[in-house]
């Protein structure tokens, strides 16, 4: 091993609570470092984040290539997700079944997609990110081919389930992927773009579903998921790197001296560090509140909007997806620049950086926009006040606001955790594909029972309680999460 690798290793591995390295300097064991727990070093350690040779690896145009293999398998899941919504009741007549038992499989996805982080998740940290991508695409190409050969409702449900669980692992090891590359003041922007992918999936699904099913056969939804995965796939195989600095792999042969090929891990170790580190369960109620927002008004818009206006045809009510749509592509451009800029400007001030600082550029958008454009939207449509203009306007809006808050909230748990490496933003992920679930399956009967305005303020209630936890780590997160830091490695030794 080069010495300039080593030290780079070495370098990263120095704060973490889970590896260790011999005088020597070699990696050897995995066990709690109990040398360095005061936070000053953990300022220290940030500060030298910023200027490690480590992030100078790959040229300008190779880190925009990655940017868009990340962004496009993001795009994948959230499409597969969604875009079947227009087609809900024809399949339900094709599998003789019920429209609500095709949108319980909707939630069930998003369920996988929550489970999917803990269980295949940490398989880049393990084996290496560009292996776990790679595979999954894969694995995600051919369920996804099998929910479109579907010949009965137990199939589909089987294979959509088998498809979410494989097409997640790319958010959480992208995002990671992409921290390797970036130094943490121009992460946010980058972050901001691989999420355009994840907020277009919701976005323009439906779109692109109505426009299916309105001229041909619903299966052809799954063949254009085949064909955009296939295109990922080529891409990434080509031109992906490894970019971790060292697999969990390589440390268990180093310490073994054998040609390992399993590392034992608890599959609940993403959700469990959610919990056991404060800052990361405020930013997981931040990411569920926006995600339960999202679904509760993609969800059930052609059940709001179709009979409100009088459209007929699927491809009518999927154009109303559109202005979320825009909204998400010009927060995601914006909200990454954004968050970058708070960083630099606070730096300047502090003379130092703080990662909670980048969340100030959710302030305005989390705690007004977002709420008051959705509770707008809802009551101008229980009220029929507005006609079509206003609900695509707040529509819009809401999407601006959302993909501005992601970029943030996602760096965050990048930056404020690295001695979690993926951990961090895997749990996040969890989390909010859970509450994804929850609002999937909740959204209708609440409709149903209470109407879209209340169902609205329901949401946006939520999202005022998001909103105070990203107030209490802008207030409070670095005394929390250093000094947590320091009690957990006082605690392990």
């Amino acid at each position: 091993m080069s010495e300039k690798k080593l030290s780079l290793e070495k370098e990263t591995l120095r704060r973490s609570p889970a590896l260790k390295s011999t005088p020597e300097g070699d990696v050897l064991e995995v066990v709690h470092d109990t040398q360095e727990d005061d936070i000053q070093d953990v300022r220290t350690d940030l500060e030298k984040m910023d200027d490690d040779d480590f992030y100078a690896r790959f040229s300008p145009m190779r880190k925009k290539l990655i940017v868009l293999i990340v962004s496009l398998s993001c795009f994948l899941s959230p499409l597969s997700s969604m875009s079947f919504l227009p087609a809900v009741s024809i399949i339900a007549d094709e599998f003789n079944t019920t429209g609500t038992m095709i949108n319980v499989t909707n939630a069930v996805y998003n369920l996988m997609m929550g489970l999917s982080t803990l269980i295949i998740s940490p398989m880049g940290s393990i084996y290496g990110k560009r292996n776990t991508f790679i595979v999954c695409l894969v694995l995600f190409l051919i369920t996804t081919l099998l929910t479109g050969l579907s010949r009965n409702l137990p199939m589909f449900f089987v294979f959509r389930a088998l498809a979410a669980l494989f097409g997640t692992p790319p958010f959480s090891v992208g995002s990671s992927t992409l921290g390797d590359i970036f130094k943490p003041t121009e992460r946010g922007t980058a972050l901001g773009l691989s999420l355009l992918g994840s907020q277009l999936g919701p976005a323009l699904g439906p779109v692109i579903g109505g426009l299916v099913v309105t001229y041909t056969s619903w299966r052809v939804i799954f063949w254009i998921q085949v064909g955009l995965t296939a295109v990922d796939l080529a891409l990434a195989v080509m031109f992906l790197p490894e970019t971790s600095r060292v697999t969990e792999l390589t440390l268990k042969r180093r310490r073994t001296g054998k040609k390992e090929w399993w590392v034992s891990y608890n599959p609940l170790r993403v959700l469990i560090n959610v919990f056991r580190y404060p800052t990361l369960t405020l930013a997981g109620i931040v990411s569920m509140s926006m995600h339960f927002n999202m679904f509760s008004l993609l969800t059930p818009i052609r059940y709001v909007v179709d009979p409100r206006f009088n459209l007929t045809e699927p491809v009518y009510g999927g154009l109303f997806y559109l202005a979320p749509g825009f909204g998400y592509v010009i927060g995601a451009v914006f909200g990454g620049r954004f968050a970058d800029y708070h960083v630099k400007k606070y730096m300047q001030i502090r003379g130092r950086r703080v990662p909670e600082d980048r969340l100030r550029s959710m302030i305005v958008a989390m705690g007004i926009v977002l709420p008051v454009s959705v509770m707008i939207y809802g009551w101008c449509l229980e009220k029929e006040k507005g006609g079509i203009a206003v609900p695509v306007i707040m529509l819009f809006l809401g999407g601006v606001a959302q993909t501005v808050c992601y970029p943030s909230i996602n760096t965050y748990c990048v930056d404020s955790m690295p001695q979690l490496r993926g951990d961090a933003i895997a749990g996040n992920y969890c989390v909010r594909f859970i509450a994804a679930a929850v609002s999937s399956a909740s959204c209708l009967p609440e409709l149903h029972a209470l109407g879209v305005g209340w169902m609205c303020t329901i949401s946006a209630l939520f999202l005022f309680a998001g909103f105070g936890s990203s107030l209490t780590l802008i207030r409070f997160g670095e005394r929390m999460r250093l000094g947590k830091s320091a009690a957990g490695d006082a605690k392990t030794g």
